[in-house]
């Protein structure tokens, strides 16, 4: 069996398709898996967790933009959550519900990860999420669309609230499939302090809002 040299491994997590983030994932306190979304081309990159796991709070892709930046916290990249309750979501055949029997479809979050850049003043965060969808009584192939929503707070007023449509399919003949998912139109102005806090989840209110205040 070949050994993976530190060579080897950098190469394996700089791929840039999302499917490969299970590799270069950990698992922050609260259970939710958080990691760095690679960029397609980067020279002189340090990616975390080369050794061990990625260290939380570290952003290994914005050296060459730091000296735009007029903050000390230019190593900052806050990390994902996937808010309680929010980690899946079911789709039923009807109104009703409560019968087990009407489910169609069952879809969960299993990993997120993100990506900073520091660009001029800004912050820059890409957002991305793997995950799968099961077929229930009521399923079978076809295509779904789940809604999910992306929330950037910064200390007590919020900087990003979206909601996205994405889908995933079932293929002919299987019982699930997976799907994944990228929000990279983040910007914010570059944190002065380490209080910014990104969340994803499912979200079946479309005109739903943000618990905090637009920041001014």
């Amino acid at each position: 069996m070949p050994i993976l040299t530190k060579t080897s491994v950098k190469t394996i997590c700089s791929l840039t398709g999302l499917a490969f983030l299970a590799a270069c994932q950990t698992s922050g306190v609260d259970g939710v898996f958080s990691g760095v979304l690679p960029k397609k081309k980067e020279e002189n990159t340090q990616v975390a967790g080369l050794s061990g796991e990625p260290v939380p709070g570290t952003n290994p892709n914005a050296r060459s933009s730091l000296k735009n930046v007029r903050n000390e916290l230019t190593d900052y990249c806050p990390a994902v959550r996937i808010r309680a309750g929010t980690e899946s979501i079911r789709f039923y055949k009807g109104k009703d519900r409560t019968k087990d029997d009407n489910l169609r479809y069952q879809a969960t979050l299993t990993k997120v990860a993100r990506e900073c850049a520091y660009v001029g003043q800004n912050l820059e965060i890409k957002v991305g999420a793997l995950g799968r969808v099961i077929t229930g009584p009521a399923g079978g192939p076809g295509t779904v669309k789940m809604p999910i929503r992306v929330a950037v707070q910064q200390g007590g007023c919020s900087r990003h609230f979206e909601l996205h449509q994405t889908q995933a399919s079932v293929a002919q003949g299987a019982s699930n499939g997976r799907f994944e998912f990228v929000d990279e139109k983040i910007v914010i102005p570059a944190p002065t302090a380490t209080n910014v806090r990104v969340y994803l989840g499912f979200d079946e209110t479309p005109n739903a809002k943000s618990s905090a205040e637009a920041c001014t």
